[in-house]
């Protein structure tokens, strides 16, 4: 049975645990990971034969990954099939086109997005740490945007995942080798959140070296150590990089498919 962790303490070593709708207390004895847990982690949970909870252990983010993706692939050729056929059943010219779409865009450009799209709404992108050891957070790529309300600077910003999420449409628009170039988005969505980091950082570490030279590096040391990267971030990274690559070859190179003019 799958749960999630609402409640963990540290210093006791006791914890709830969320499923089915009901709560269960735990203790650290009963922890199966190597890892220590923590509030909202999804959790593996064995019970006995009477009912009472055993064990748990915590669902790896690449078991979560794989759960999502595939998910989101069924509903995607759900909707997309059902969409199919009342196109091919009421507009025969709409059903080509968007056929003719996912031909352009090719499987693996749509494989790639779908992995994008889910690890940017979805993943952890970049943990914070409590500098004192109490609970951190984290988030996603899309999410990073309420880091910076609470920052009081830009740090990501939900527009531009969207934009990156989004761009994968517009080579279908627009017949253009250079409209190849909006799968660059998703690389830049991807990096954009490490400049702002550093320049925040930067930022607050120039203001206190006004004062004290070895303060400021204590600082931008200590902000560094708060720090942390989430699966999120590296699947973002691959993918993104892989559809750059996509986007640079079919930009620079000729067109293959010669039934399909390109300005």
């Amino acid at each position: 049975m799958r749960g999630k962790i609402i409640h963990y303490n540290a210093s006791d070593g006791k914890g709830l645990v969320a499923a089915t709708g009901q709560q269960f207390a735990f203790q650290i004895g009963q922890w199966r990971s190597d890892s220590a847990p923590a509030v909202n982690q999804t959790v593996e949970l064995q019970f006995g034969e009477d009912g009472t909870l055993q064990s748990l252990a915590k669902v790896g983010d690449e078991v979560l990954l794989r759960e999502k993706a595939s998910e989101l692939a069924g509903r995607l050729g759900g909707v997309g099939g059902a969409a199919l056929g009342t196109l091919k059943a009421n507009s025969p010219g709409a059903a080509e086109g968007l056929q003719g779409g996912i031909t352009r865009l090719g499987k693996p450009v749509l494989g790639l997005y779908a992995v994008f799209a889910v690890s940017a709404l979805l993943l952890p992108y970049l943990k914070i740490r409590h500098p004192f050891g109490g609970e951190g957070r984290s988030f996603s790529l899309v999410g990073l945007s309420d880091l910076s309300q609470q920052l009081g600077t830009s740090v990501g910003g939900s527009f531009l995942p969207w934009l990156a999420i989004l761009a994968c449409a517009l080579p279908l628009f627009w017949r253009s080798r250079i409209a190849w170039l909006a799968l660059l988005l998703p690389l830049l969505a991807t990096l954009k959140p490490f400049w702002d980091v550093a320049w925040a950082i930067r930022k607050v570490t120039q203001q206190a070296s006004q004062f004290d030279a070895r303060m400021g590096n204590a600082i931008a040391g200590r902000l560094l150590d708060t720090l942390g990267t989430g699966v999120g971030l590296w699947l973002c990274l691959l993918t993104a990089l892989a559809l750059a690559a996509f986007g640079l070859k079919r930009t620079v190179l000729p067109p293959t498919d010669t039934a399909t003019p390109q300005e």
